[in-house]
Parts: C-alpha cells; sequence; structure tokens
C-alpha cells in the first residue's frame, strides 16, 4: 500500500510517502506557519524523490487535530480535495496520537499543545492506548489525573511551556519533558497510525477536531448569549 501522509495542525510541517508502515520520504520544516503556500509543493517534491505519482497513491492520511485551526483547514482541505478527485481512502488521525506513538516504552505518554491562559491540547496515552481522551484543559486538570495514576510520564508538544508548572506539581517520578527539537513530528507516527486506521465513510462530513470553539464563535457566543446553537452561528456570519 503506498500512503501520501501529512500534518500540517501546527506550526511543524510534516509530508511523508509509505509502504505499508515503512516511511520511504519524509518532509520535514519548522518555521512560521506558512502551510498554504509550502504543502501542495512539499508533496510534489516528496514523489519526485521516489518516483512516484499521484495515481500511484493507494491512501491518503492526514493530522485532523488538534491544533492552529487555520492549519487543519488547510491540510483536510487538501486532503479531501486529493481523496475526491483520485478517488483513494482517506484516514483522519489525532495530531496528539502521532506524537505519541513516536515515543518509545510502555510509561505514560503526554502529548499537549499550548492553548494559552493556562489551558493545554492533550491526551494521555499508554502502549498506543488513550487513557485520558483527547480534550481540551487546563493543565491544573492534568496534573490532577498524573497525580491520581501514579507512574513514568514522558511529555512531548509544548511541555516546555510549562516545565516550572510540572516541577511545582512534584510528581513522582518527575516526568520526562522533550525539548522542542525532539517533539517534532517525525513523519513516522501519522505513517503508522493511518496504516492502521479506518477510512473516512463520507468526505462531505470529515471536519477537523478543533477540541474548542473557534475565536470567532466565541465573539459570537458573547454577543448572542444562550444562542450556542453552532446552525445559528453560520447562518449569521
Amino acid at each position: 500500500m503506498k500512503i501520501l501522509a501529512f500534518d500540517t495542525s501546527n506550526q511543524a510541517m510534516t509530508v511523508s510517502l509509505a509502504e505499508d508502515q515503512h516511511l520511504v520520504q519524509t518532509y520535514q520544516t519548522n518555521v512560521a506557519r506558512n502551510h498554504s503556500v509550502e504543502l501542495l509543493p512539499a508533496i510534489q517534491e516528496v514523489l519526485k524523490r521516489q518516483g512516484w505519482q499521484l495515481k500511484d497513491l493507494d491512501r491518503l492520511v492526514v493530522a485532523q487535530g488538534p491544533g492552529s485551526f487555520t492549519g487543519l483547514r488547510i491540510g483536510l482541505t487538501v486532503a479531501k480535495v486529493l481523496a475526491d478527485t483520485l478517488q483513494i481512502p482517506l484516514v483522519g488521525v489525532s495530531s496528539l496520537a502521532i506524537l505519541a506513538e513516536q515515543v518509545p516504552g510502555d510509561g505514560y505518554v503526554l502529548p499537549l499543545f499550548d492553548a494559552r491562559n493556562n489551558n493545554v491540547f492533550a491526551g494521555i496515552y499508554q502502549d498506543g492506548q488513550a487513557k485520558l481522551p483527547d480534550g481540551h484543559y487546563p493543565i491544573a486538570q492534568i496534573l490532577s489525573w498524573l497525580q491520581a495514576h501514579p507512574g513514568q510520564v514522558t511529555v512531548i508538544g509544548d511541555g516546555q511551556n510549562f516545565k516550572e508548572t510540572f516541577e511545582a506539581a512534584g510528581l513522582k517520578p518527575a516526568p520526562v519533558i522533550l525539548s522542542q527539537q525532539d517533539s517534532l513530528p517525525n513523519g513516522q507516527g501519522i505513517v503508522t497510525l493511518g496504516y492502521q486506521g479506518q477510512p473516512v465513510t463520507n468526505l462531505a462530513d470529515f471536519t477537523p477536531n478543533y477540541l474548542r470553539k473557534t475565536q470567532a464563535e466565541m465573539n459570537w457566543l458573547a454577543q448572542h448569549p444562550d444562542e450556542d446553537h453552532p446552525e445559528n452561528y453560520v447562518f449569521e456570519v
């Protein structure tokens, strides 16, 4: 099975090609988000390196979120257009699970993205299984969960942003907090999960997993109290 997988969910962007679960090409960048310009050329580049054409692909895989709202929309739009045009299956995978997948060992893995104001997008994984579902959490809630479930923890993603918070919590054993460089997606996690995952059954219904409302929605709700109905927001905007 020839797979094209890409992750535009955050600043770092990866585009990978794989034969089944074996990674054969990877394009990586970690510059200020410009995925709308860089994604298609990156896809062309890895295909050229491998000597493949789009028509050779058997499956597409895309990071479905959480992450940058703009980045997710770019990635899913390209993925859906390619899947529809090429008439091949598309698999969406968790951006957090992608990071957790690339951490070896049998302890807890805590992939997290800084969502500001002491909130995070996070999940807790062990042996590839979600022990705490992906969500938008106060960092205090994550620490409470870890205190109630003692064990070795590896933090990947934006963990360095919360280093002092983790130290103050006094978790035993102390968490291993990976550096920003060691937290970058390496292309293997998305390929492994995408190979194992189930394809989307209806492309029209395939949407990003934002895990919280967009800023535009929150602004709208502030002006329309007691009207938390997405269809109203979409209609008026």
